[in-house]
């Protein structure tokens, strides 16, 4: 009975660690006491077997289920999670082709719930489940992407998995390797008007929307003292697996391209700029291979199939200059310049793709003009020449023609803080006539301003209420002066379309 009662005083003290802060338990320690008290329960039931006493093995299997239920507790220590919770209210006052609009009092709340592991001295684990939704919206009233799921508010209140990556340090704190769904949202660029630090690896204006990737990280120890970093990355934009879905892939079928790849280099770190301050550098070069789109389109007020497959598009690169400096020479005043330069190349020519795909998916019309030839003479010619109609119009369109261009874009950003409870800032941005910007909508941004072609002018106050939660109040006027803006196809057009945001949300993070 000496073993018995040391065990259940054993476990009894593991138990009671494990109920402790989180950060003061010692995860290593703990397992090895349970690895130790299972040992002993081992003991206990070769004690039990050669003595067959039912008394001793009942309390061996009631100590059982306490080793099983701190080993659960041991896993789930390990995790810790915290919330981002905001809430607001816009009104959208806009002019469209010359069309005013009116959208007032809409109200849509986002929830981020944050997840953190130290798995061991060499991993780490990053997650973030999210959610989006206008008030009252009575399902998803619009086509949300994988890479927006959780941030555009015109969803519903489906949570999707924003962000579930590894850190694997393959030389400790020199060598890093990054494989999952990246942060690629909130990135520096963003982080003064959501009043947060840096939340991304990758600046808001080379990518703010959500992408899986390994990355690779070289922390040179020469160069610690200025946190510089080098990365590599490669991304799968697209590949074409959603069985049965239009633009997707049996498995096993027969692959002919239709996949996106993405590769990434990047170098960051502080300038040794003296007096000057805390500041971050950070150049960026993405470059696009096979840019892909499944392409789902019907034949005008029907349900028949025009388009319905995956087209390969052309290539593009992004490169990137981003540089913020916080609280210059000491004073409450922070900004940033982010800069961009976009190039689109290699457009394919889908034409007879097109056309060969409308005939396919349109084959009911050559069908009933060959029934409809005994009937009506002259009916076969007829459904040819409607085919050729439909052919042409499509291809006439343009909609699928790659543009061949180079854009750039610009984006500059200050916040002066007169006390820590008020902060004021503005922002300012710039895209060209064919910009194109690897961003989406989010519930702080519904109009993807970053996407712009024309100009957009911020203004917002800050004032937090404490640590965990402030209010933020911003306008935002934004001039369209090249149509078909966030699309690298299409050719573009000039517009003088307007668009005014008066916003006031409410944030708290914990």
């Amino acid at each position: 009975m000496k073993i018995l009662t040391k065990i259940f005083l054993f476990s009894f003290v593991a138990s009671a660690s494990l109920a402790a802060n989180t950060s003061k338990v010692n995860l290593k320690e703990l397992q090895e006491q349970i690895a130790s008290l299972q040992a002993q329960v081992n003991e206990l039931k070769t004690s039990s077997a050669n003595n067959n006493n039912e008394k001793v093995q009942k309390q061996i299997d009631e100590l059982q289920d306490r080793v099983d239920e701190n080993e659960l507790n041991a896993a789930l220590s390990k995790v810790k999670m915290g919330l981002d919770f905001t809430v607001g209210g816009a009104s959208v006052h806009g002019k469209i082709g010359g069309v005013k609009s009116n959208n007032e009092n809409k109200w849509a709340t986002e929830v981020h719930l944050n997840l953190n592991a130290q798995i061991n001295d060499r991993t780490r684990f990053t997650g973030r489940l999210a959610m989006a939704k206008y008030w009252g919206n009575m399902g998803n009233r619009t086509f949300i992407g994988d890479y927006e799921g959780g941030r555009n508010p015109q969803g519903n209140s489906v949570v999707y998995l924003d962000r579930a990556y590894i850190d694997y340090d393959i030389i400790p704190d020199v060598f890093v390797a990054t494989i999952g769904r990246q942060p690629g949202t909130d990135g520096p660029g963003s982080n003064l008007r959501n009043s947060s630090v840096r939340m991304s690896t990758y600046p808001a204006m080379l990518v703010n929307a959500m992408g899986d990737a390994l990355v690779l990280t070289y922390k040179p120890q020469s160069l610690k003292d200025y946190s510089a970093a080098f990365r590599a990355g490669y991304i799968r934009f697209y590949q074409g697996s959603e069985i049965d879905i239009e633009g997707g892939r049996n498995l096993l079928g027969t692959q002919k391209g239709k996949d996106s790849n993405l590769y990434l280099l990047m170098a960051e770190g502080e300038l040794p700029l003296g007096d000057f301050g805390k500041n971050l550098f950070i150049l960026s070069y993405i470059h696009g291979d096979k840019y892909s789109l499944p392409i789902n389109t019907n034949l005008r007020s029907t349900s028949l199939k025009i388009l319905d497959d995956t087209y390969n598009l052309g290539n593009n690169d992004l490169l990137n200059l981003h540089f913020e400096s916080s609280n210059t020479f000491g004073s409450p005043f922070s900004w940033f310049v982010s800069a961009s330069y976009y190039r689109g190349s290699k457009g394919v020519d889908n034409s007879e793709k097109m056309k060969a795909d409308i005939a396919s998916n349109l084959s009911i019309v050559t069908a009933m003009g060959q029934i409809m030839e005994n009937v009506t003479p002259g009916s076969q010619t007829i459904a040819q020449t409607t085919l050729a109609g439909i052919q042409n119009e499509v291809l006439q369109s343009g909609a699928l023609n790659w543009n061949n261009k180079d854009a750039w874009a610009i984006h500059i950003g200050a916040r002066y803080d007169f006390t820590k409870a008020f902060n004021l800032g503005f922002e300012f941005f710039h895209g060209s006539k064919y910009w194109v910007a690897l961003s989406r909508p989010g519930i702080n941004d519904p109009l993807d301003f970053r996407n712009t072609r024309g100009n957009v002018y911020d203004v917002y106050a800050i004032w937090r209420l404490d640590l965990n939660q402030y209010l933020r109040f911003a306008y935002t006027h934004i001039d369209y002066q090249y149509a078909n803006s966030s699309v690298p196809v299409g050719g573009t057009y000039k517009v003088n379309d307007k668009a005014n945001i008066f916003s006031l949300f409410y944030n708290v993070r914990f």
